[in-house]
């Protein structure tokens, strides 16, 4: 738990190509609650509720949020209410299908100087998970929700290059600002972050497979100590994907900074990702419909496009986002109206800018007699 204190074919041969180009993940998404009543509302890693309607009118306004998650998985979740509060908020996880046992409970303590509510569960069983927001006393009170996968690496996370800066910006002050990047055991790397303005210090955690690396209480700046900069050491146990998440120390304000994965000591090669790609394609004769049911892993965003190409024409199909997927994913793309005579190849690859093509699934269907 985690409280926020600190911290060559035939004519009739179909080619299709699928391409993943690998580009920035995508910033904590930020939405205002639906009107009341605010009922088993659908969250997502990396969103963040903060708005006029996220608001609790009496000690018996209940407002509920869903999630979906897989066995194994850990998500970071936190609460933490807006200006002029008149009551503290409590924050409860219900496991799928319960009817009143929780995973979790926990409220902020205004009187105490704690003004939000957050906690790291590890979760034992697939399904749709429930987040129930209540206050303790009666009284209008703003709040705000956030949700953020850490193990898996989440499908909302940026991805970090070696030694380049990216800027960016808790807000609202929910919020969790999630990035990856690969660490090999023959290398430490140094992750830094420096405040540059907002109403909140900043602090950040690094998590593998969702348990922290770090060690101890995660590194947040003191503005009013002069602290400005914060860095932290990691020499890797195991080689693999880091997600690094920063958030206003004690989840209760804005800021802006700066934020920097470099290699500090030793080798830190960065190989190719692996990736896995496969296609199993069928055909149907009587509707011409060609089906491809594509098995995608890739450790990085990307953008996925797919051309469709016959008797020497090309024409994309589809343009879309693909954010990293791990572990592996079943996707299904279909094509109607395919030459009903040949055979038809389907070839797909993953490409990066410096790797080339890390893999590719090449398969063939029968679409009739030639």
């Amino acid at each position: 738990m985690r409280i926020s204190t600190n911290f060559g074919l035939p004519l009739a041969a179909l080619l299709f190509a699928v391409v993943l180009i690998p580009s920035s993940g995508w910033a904590t998404m930020t939405k205002n609650c639906p009107t009341e009543p605010t009922q088993n509302v659908p969250i997502v890693s990396g969103e963040t509720y903060w708005g006029t309607n996220c608001v609790l009118n009496t000690t018996g306004d209940v407002d509920s949020f869903r999630f979906t998650a897989s066995a194994g998985d850990t998500w970071s979740m936190a609460a933490g209410f807006g200006a002029s509060a008149k009551s503290d908020i409590c924050l409860t996880l219900y496991a799928p299908g319960s009817t009143g046992t929780h995973l979790f409970y926990g409220c902020t303590w205004s009187g105490g100087g704690v003004p939000a509510v957050a906690t790291n569960q590890k979760l034992t069983v697939g399904g749709t998970y429930t987040i129930v927001v209540t206050e303790l006393s009666n009284g209008t009170t703003l709040y705000g929700l956030s949700l953020e996968r850490i193990g898996p690496p989440p499908p909302d996370a940026t991805v970090l290059a070696l030694s380049k800066n990216v800027a960016g910006e808790v807000n609202p002050p929910t919020a969790q600002d999630a990035y990856t990047f690969y660490g090999a055991t023959t290398g430490t790397y140094e992750i830094a972050a420096s405040l540059i303005s907002g109403t909140s210090d900043i602090c950040f955690n690094v998590y593998q497979s969702g348990a922290s690396v770090l060690g101890g209480a995660a590194p947040c700046t003191w503005s009013g100590g002069g602290v400005l900069t914060i860095t932290a050491n990691l020499t890797p146990k195991a080689n693999g994907t880091f997600v690094v998440v920063v958030y206003a120390a004690s989840n209760d304000g804005t800021a802006n900074y700066d934020l920097e994965v470099s290699c500090y000591l030793g080798t830190c090669t960065q190989p190719p990702p692996k990736c896995a790609l496969k296609d199993v394609p069928s055909y149907n004769a009587t509707t011409g419909t060609l089906t491809m049911n594509f098995t995608i892993g890739t450790p990085v965003a990307a953008t996925w496009n797919g051309w469709l190409t016959y008797q020497n024409t090309m024409q994309l199909l589809w343009s879309q986002s693909e954010p990293i997927t791990e572990p592996p994913v079943t996707v299904t793309q279909t094509q109607a109206n395919v030459a009903k005579s040949g055979q038809v190849g389907v070839l797909s690859t993953l490409t990066t800018p410096t790797g080339g093509i890390t893999c590719s699934s090449w398969a063939l269907v029968k679409t009739g007699k030639p």
